[in-house]
């Protein structure tokens, strides 16, 4: 099962300590995928960094959780501080798995590729709109507190930005409920490379998958561990 990600430790070098913990979580109703995501925070002297983190986890055959994607996101220190996620009963996604039938046309991967179109053609925003799920949606980016549906969809069409997609891993749970692609995009108009990662999720009242986590960083993704 997923730990619930709460780290606090120090720099010998500097003198700085870092925290960071879990406030969002899920895991697939299969029980080998999931994430956690939290703000985490960096002291050093009398200066303080904010941020949130994004982790994908996944069970490998050993029954052992790999970390296939850790990243961060820096903004300002927010007003108040996330409650931390409580573990004592978590437990698997109980969404209904989608038919045997459904999986095998594929949709995970057709939606992933549509998403990353629309946003290169027409924009995040529009990418958003039709692929975003209305309920759980966050987006993670840089400069910016984390953002549900609405105020995600304004501040995206406020930055149209046209990308050319390089994706380094794609997974999915056993059961298809739960799937991930990481990798970069580059700014068409800066000319400037970040890493993203993107969380789907399948949502049984509608039969389709939709986009739950959006991140955006500004540097490369860390490669795959294995």
């Amino acid at each position: 099962m997923l730990q619930s990600e709460y780290a606090f430790g120090a720099d010998a070098r500097s003198g700085g300590a870092l925290e960071r913990y879990s406030s969002v979580a899920d895991i697939a109703g299969s029980g080998d995928l999931g994430f956690t995501a939290g703000p985490w925070s960096y002291t050093a002297d009398r200066s303080r960094d904010d941020g949130h983190f994004l982790a994908i986890w996944k069970c490998d055959e050993d029954c052992r959780w790999r970390v296939e994607f850790d990243g961060r996101v820096v903004h300002s220190r927010p007003e108040s501080a996330e409650p931390p996620l409580s573990f004592e009963h978590a437990s698997a996604s109980e969404i209904a798995p989608p038919s045997s039938d459904l999986i095998a046309d594929d949709p995970v991967k057709r939606a992933i590729g549509d998403f990353q179109s629309t946003a290169q053609d027409d924009g995040f925003s529009a990418g958003l709109r039709t692929y975003g799920r209305n309920d759980g949606f966050t987006l993670y980016t840089d400069g910016e507190l984390p953002m549900a549906r609405a105020r995600a969809d304004r501040y995206l069409a406020k930055r149209p930005i046209v990308t050319a997609w390089k994706q380094d891993t794609q997974g999915r749970s056993a059961d298809s409920t739960l799937a991930y692609s990481v990798g970069e995009f580059t700014d068409g108009r800066a000319r400037s490379v970040h890493s993203y990662a993107q969380i789907w999720q399948y949502d049984p009242k509608v039969a389709n998958w939709g986009l739950r986590i959006l991140f955006i960083g500004q540097a490369a993704p860390p490669s795959k561990k294995s």
